[in-house]
C-alpha cells in the first residue's frame, strides 16, 4: 500500500516534521484584553502533535490592526 502524502515526514528548514499538516494560526476571540486566556493552552494542546507544525494565533501589531473584538495583541 503506498503511504499517504500528507501522512509522511518532510524536513522543513531545521524542523524534522512527521507529517505534513499543518494547523494554520487563527484567532479564536478569546484574548480578552489583548491576553490569550488559560483557554489558549488548552485549545492548542488538544490539537499539537509530536513532529508536527502549529501556528498558534494571530496577532494584531497595533491597538487599530484588530479586525474584530477579544483578538490577541501585542
Amino acid at each position: 500500500m503506498e503511504p499517504i502524502p500528507l501522512m509522511t515526514p518532510y524536513k522543513m528548514g531545521r524542523f524534522d516534521l512527521s507529517h505534513r499538516i499543518v494547523l494554520a494560526p487563527m484567532t479564536r476571540s478569546r484574548s480578552y484584553g489583548f491576553m490569550p486566556q488559560p483557554e489558549a493552552v488548552l485549545y492548542y494542546s488538544q490539537r499539537a502533535s509530536e513532529g508536527g507544525f502549529l501556528i498558534s494565533e494571530a496577532t494584531g501589531v497595533s491597538n487599530t490592526a484588530h479586525g474584530y473584538k477579544d483578538s490577541s495583541g501585542i
